[in-house]
C-alpha cells in the first residue's frame, strides 16, 4: 500500500487548548495526534477514533482524561482538529 499525504490542520482555539495543558498532558495529546496522522498516512484507520453522534465525518480520539475532536475530509485529505478538553468539558457547546 502507498502511502497517502494526509493534512493536518490544527484550530487556533484547539492550539491555545493544547498549549494550556500541562506538559505530561500536553505531550500525550501531542503523541496521538501524530499516531493519528501516521495512521491515515499509512492508508489505515485507527481503531480508536469514535463518530461523534449527530455529526457526520466528527470523531474523537482519547487520550486518558482528554478528548481530542475532529474532523476528516476524505476527498481533500484533510484532518481538522477543533478541540482538544478534558472528557468532562469537551462535548459542551458543539
Amino acid at each position: 500500500m502507498s502511502p497517502e499525504e494526509w493534512a493536518l490542520v490544527l484550530r487556533r482555539s484547539a492550539r491555545k487548548e493544547i498549549l494550556a495543558l500541562p506538559s505530561k498532558i500536553g505531550d500525550q495529546v501531542e503523541h496521538a495526534i501524530d499516531r493519528l496522522l501516521t495512521a491515515f498516512q499509512q492508508g489505515q484507520r485507527p481503531q480508536d477514533i469514535k463518530p461523534l453522534g449527530g455529526r457526520s465525518h466528527t470523531f474523537r480520539v482519547d487520550t486518558g482524561e482528554y478528548r481530542i475532536l475532529f474532523m476528516i475530509d476524505e476527498g481533500a485529505k484533510l484532518i481538522t482538529i477543533f478541540r482538544v478538553r478534558h472528557r468532562k468539558d469537551a462535548y459542551r457547546n458543539l
